[in-house]
């Protein structure tokens, strides 16, 4: 069969598109385009309503394209009744069953396909396509230790299940080997890989580290109370040229009673604590966080705190989403105004244009060694020590090249 694979969401779910094009291949199907594939593979995300909007979007456009769509992922396990009210012809996949999509795209031909639950499989060394070849995703765990009120995450991916330190090893070094310069060690939580096992994430880092090549690690998402139980060594850890000195840490909000409803297991002063610890080694690290607008019993004060945490710590990005209900979570529908979430997150981007602007500032006149590590449209990104993003008009991927900051170009740094 001739197929195209669309992925939405996190680098979780572009490490499944890998491994599946890889398996689709091997049992003699075809990647091809969009235009010219027999069947659409929508690998789906259920993070939040805005990415489910964007799906079902998507799915609305196929509706009368001839086509047969196979959609997998976690909204496919989640929000089924959706799906089927839109396209009652797709077949559905769940997270678990993606080994089998070669079977599951073979049999679509006669007929609808449900494969909801399988055994859950090790994704760690499983052979695959890359979508970028200068940048290799490695998953280091598998599942949730953490109960937040609002995410689906530990519904559909399970409870942590940390991969064996020797196989991730393996895993990293096969991409070095096949040439990437940009690895990415990605989980549902990266900050708590080894609460299950033994081996923490620090210890990972240092053998990970040791490893032989030019190449940069970047951390995936962590969450504030798993980072706090590992606080002092993982500030050490990060203390060595190939680790992106970047951490991606949402807050998600900065009333210490939201949090609380949340689930989140931190306080907003802890989260203070985590920043000033990291700012503390390494000044000009890069921070990006997510804020939550409009949870279940956010008042105009609890707004305030988040406005105020984020302009004491400044992360240098922000990103804001409006909370929606997500299937088979606690935290119930929300009972504030959708014209004031939609007002608090128009104060939350002007508030992040401004920090990302301040931060920019402080790289205009740098230069140094950048990894080039993607394109978009006609331009490449490149990224320095600090992961900060900087537009190149002219480069190739997975070079590694020295460059001057010469400017900013949409909220980016601009290099030549």
């Amino acid at each position: 069969m001739k197929v195209f694979i669309e992925t939405y969401g996190c680098d979780t779910s572009k490490n499944t598109t890998e491994i599946m094009a890889k398996i689709l291949l091997e049992n003699g199907h075809n990647l091809v385009s969009k235009d010219d594939a027999d069947i659409i593979i929508i690998n789906s995300c259920a993070l939040n309503g805005k990415i489910e909007r964007k799906i079902i979007t998507r799915l609305n456009e196929l509706k009368d394209s001839n086509k047969k769509v196979l959609i997998s992922g976690c909204l496919a396990e989640v929000s089924k009744e959706k799906i089927d009210a839109i396209l009652p012809e797709a077949s559905i996949m769940g997270v678990s069953s993606f080994p089998n999509v070669a079977r599951i795209v073979t049999k679509m031909m006669d007929y609808k396909v449900e494969r909801l639950k399988d055994s859950p499989e090790t994704l760690i060394g499983k052979p695959r396509i890359k979508i970028n070849p200068a940048v290799g995703i490695v998953q280091i765990a598998e599942g949730c230790s953490n109960t937040c009120s609002f995410c689906v995450d530990r519904t559909t991916r399970g409870t942590l299940v940390s991969y064996e330190p020797d196989a991730i090893i393996r895993e990293f070094q096969n991409s070095v080997d096949s040439g990437a310069k940009e690895i990415h060690l990605i989980a549902q939580d990266v900050a708590a890989y080894g609460f299950d096992s033994g081996v923490k994430l620090p210890a990972l880092l240092r053998k990970l580290s040791c490893i032989q090549g030019n190449f940069k690690i970047k951390l995936g998402v962590m969450n504030p109370a798993s980072v706090l139980k590992i606080l002092d060594d993982l500030v050490l850890a990060f203390n060595h040229p190939k680790i992106y000195r970047y951490l991606e840490i949402p807050m998600q909000s900065g009333s210490n009673k939201i949090l609380h409803n949340m689930r989140r297991e931190y306080t907003s002063e802890e989260y203070k604590m985590i920043v000033a610890a990291f700012r503390k080694k390494y000044p000009d690290m890069t921070f990006s966080t997510d804020v939550l607008l409009g949870f279940p019993g956010e008042s105009d004060e609890d707004f305030g705190k988040t406005v105020a945490l984020l302009t004491e710590v400044k992360p240098d990005v922000v990103t804001e989403y409006m909370y929606t209900t997500r299937p088979y979570t606690t935290a119930g529908e929300t009972d504030i105004p959708s014209w004031k979430s939609k007002n608090r997150a128009v104060e939350i981007q002007q508030l992040a244009d401004k920090l990302q602007d301040n931060s920019n500032e402080k790289w205009k006149s740098w230069g140094g060694l950048v990894t080039v590590s993607d394109k978009i449209n006609d331009k490449y990104i490149a990224r320095n020590y600090a992961y900060k993003p900087i537009i190149l008009q002219k480069a190739n991927l997975g070079d590694v090249i020295t460059v001057d900051v010469v400017g900013t170009y949409g909220g980016n740094l601009l290099g030549k």
